[in-house]
């Protein structure tokens, strides 16, 4: 963390288009952040049929012009804005949570180094079948099928309890017996590569696509999607830099002088590939503004209630003379995903020469 910090210090210093896109992105946060406090004139959903399709800067109230149903552009913008980066900041957050977590152990232990007892193994296999059908499939059908919320946060409840029962209760009973106490090799590189394989197959907007036609949008079914399908490329990534930390010396050293796999893995190793997995953060935040924009302008993405870049855009579906439909908005989308792709390029360039030295 601390060469990170240092690298951010020096790109500041030394590379302008670094210091602007940071800038930008600064200044967009602290705006988004005080947006409820900000007196604007009108309300997301505020409609002025009066003024429809008001061309920009020829109204007072209405700078950037309106849509096709008298909304204010700027304010949509705006609201879009916050909208977009509440959904991709979380959700990114826990996909590289997941898939640093995944990364490492899987480059860690490999496939000859994690043990399971035959009952643990068999408890394992069955606490994720339970977790994917109550936390996944079963609030999935009550969204499809339109049932309050609630249903769905106690099927996850249920699912979790359900699996912590297993792993506490009967798991110590089932590994009493002879054969079930027999430990075997965990192929756990081999898992977590083939699961990689298997979801990176998946096209990802087919996937939403699909899923839309039977599902009403909904903010928790995209992140939820999202984040199943974002954890493999920084679990990828963090394999990487795990099997290369594990070459170095210090990483020997630790195991000489007697440091658990536990001490190894979070006080040596990922200190280590905090950098690049900041990078990949990064890079996912600005794919995630991107895609959710164009989900939003086929109509598959946020809710109709909440504000969205491309939904603003497709305003010009009704009219292709309100160019400021596009220009605002996507405007503000391009600055956005440039100035994270021109942080994320500094990123690589330094932590990949500090690399090679």
């Amino acid at each position: 963390m601390k060469a990170l910090l240092q690298d951010i210090a020096h790109l500041w210093q030394t590379k302008w288009s670094f210091r602007l896109a940071l800038l930008y992105l600064a200044g967009l946060g602290i705006t988004i952040a005080l947006l409820p406090f900000i007196p604007l004139p009108f309300t997301p959903d505020q409609l002025d049929l009066e003024n429809v399709f008001l061309a920009p800067f020829n109204n007072k109230y209405h700078v950037l012009g309106t849509d096709q149903l008298g909304r204010d552009v700027l304010v949509n913008t705006l609201y879009g804005a916050r909208n977009g980066l509440l959904l991709a900041l979380p959700v990114m957050a826990i996909a590289s949570l997941v898939g640093v977590s995944v990364g490492v152990l899987a480059g860690y232990f490999g496939n000859n180094k994690q043990y399971l007892k035959r009952g643990s193994l068999l408890v394992l296999l069955c606490c994720l079948s339970l977790l994917l059908y109550y936390n996944i499939i079963v609030p999935l059908q009550l969204f499809s099928n339109g049932l309050p919320s609630k249903l769905s946060y106690t099927s996850m409840l249920v699912g979790v309890g359900l699996s912590g029962i297993a792993w506490f209760g009967i798991k110590p009973v089932i590994t009493r017996f002879s054969f079930c106490s027999r430990q075997v090799a965990f192929p756990l590189d081999s898992l977590t590569l083939r699961t990689i394989e298997l979801i990176s197959s998946l096209p990802r907007l087919l996937i939403l696509i699909s899923v839309a036609a039977f599902m009403p949008p909904s903010v928790m079914l995209l992140s939820v999607i999202f984040i199943c399908t974002y954890w493999t490329g920084t679990a990828r990534l963090a394999r990487a830099e795990m099997l290369r930390i594990a070459q170095l010396p210090f990483i020997e050293a630790a195991t000489t002088v007697g440091m658990t796999h536990r001490q190894i893995i979070f006080k040596e190793a990922v200190p280590n590939l905090l950098s690049p997995v900041v990078v990949a953060f990064v890079f996912g935040v600005g794919s995630l503004l991107a895609i959710e924009s164009t989900l939003s302008f086929l109509g598959i993405g946020l809710p109709a209630d909440l504000p969205s870049w491309g939904r603003t855009i497709a305003g010009i579906r009704s009219n292709l003379g309100a160019w400021w439909l596009v220009a605002f908005p996507g405007g503000f989308l391009a600055l956005t995903v440039l100035a994270l792709q021109v942080c994320s390029y500094h990123l690589v360039h330094i932590t990949q020469g500090r690399a090679r030295q």
